[in-house]
């Protein structure tokens, strides 16, 4: 049941993160834990995101069809998250039993989000940034197939970019479900609390608790460089030669899996990455061609 909780993080991250663009945009940002730095890079296109991190993980968030895709570049595996539709009926699955013998067939996994505007302003990369206080607890029904009571708290700062533009994620992850076949699935529901305004993240604390309240992770994100430059849309599709699986597990694990091949993806008149543009570094704070 980890890999669905892992599944629906990487999901309720990606619904923070997810910004479509009216210009091609390129952002590297730096991320620390434990006091250890690595850097991740952002691609924005349209309606359409990527996200390269440590490993070969590729997240990739297509608004126009409505859907998550997880790309492990290693195995060359990838996993489909579909967006579900705000009103969902629950799909019948296969009840299990634990190992106190009692029937499970599911229950509830419940996701509150809490946007708190601190009133407070100041200016980053040439914008007016927010700073935003954000809260995401969650927490399972007696009867769920995945017990978590977990909280994770963000503080901070956020800017209404011109390529920002809301993908309604929160529509669709509404009612998630992970996509394991059969056996024993709950039923996710997210509900968010204030209506500050997100915007683009520039520079975000994230700790985690576990269910003592105690802290449990930390890790700081901070954008360290906005690019513009006409991207290459098969960047935001799965590659050829992927393959289909089932759930995370089969990512991470490499198990082999019956899958359908990846569809090829649309020709596009776009240019290649290689462009001229505009880029604004922290260190400068100007902007400067490539």
């Amino acid at each position: 049941m980890r890999n669905s909780l892992l599944t629906l993080t990487i999901a309720l991250i990606s619904m923070a993160c997810s910004m479509t663009a009216m210009a091609d945009v390129k952002v590297k940002s730096k991320q620390t834990i434990s006091g250890q730095s690595y850097e991740s890079t952002t691609y924005i296109k349209g309606k359409r995101q990527r996200s390269e991190t440590l490993g070969g993980m590729v997240n990739i968030t297509q608004c126009d069809l409505r859907r998550g895709v997880q790309l492990n570049t290693n195995s060359k595996t990838y996993m489909v998250n579909p967006f579900a539709p705000t009103m969902q009926t629950t799909a019948k699955t296969s009840a299990v039993t634990d190992k106190n013998g009692v029937i499970q067939t599911g229950g509830r996994v419940t996701t509150t989000v809490t946007i708190k505007d601190t009133g407070e302003r100041k200016q980053m990369f040439g914008y007016t940034a927010r700073h935003l206080i954000i809260t995401m607890e969650t927490v399972s029904s007696p009867d769920a197939c995945s017990k978590s009571n977990m909280k994770m708290q963000t503080d901070g700062w956020y800017i209404d970019a011109a390529f920002a533009l809301d993908c309604d994620n929160e529509a669709a992850y509404q009612n998630y479900t992970n996509n394991r076949a059969g056996g024993c699935q709950d039923k996710y529901d997210m509900k968010t609390v204030g209506t500050a305004k997100r915007g683009f993240p520039v520079y975000e604390r994230t700790t985690r608790f576990d269910e003592s309240g105690k802290e449990s992770y930390s890790m700081i994100s901070e954008v360290v460089e906005f690019s513009q430059s006409t991207l290459d849309a098969s960047l935001f599709d799965v590659p050829e030669g992927f393959r289909e699986v089932a759930d995370a597990s089969q990512m991470y694990g490499g198990s082999p899996s019956v899958s359908r091949p990846a569809p090829t993806p649309e020709k596009s008149p776009t240019d290649a990455r290689g462009d001229r543009g505009n880029i604004w570094t922290k260190a400068t704070k100007v902007w400067k061609p490539f």
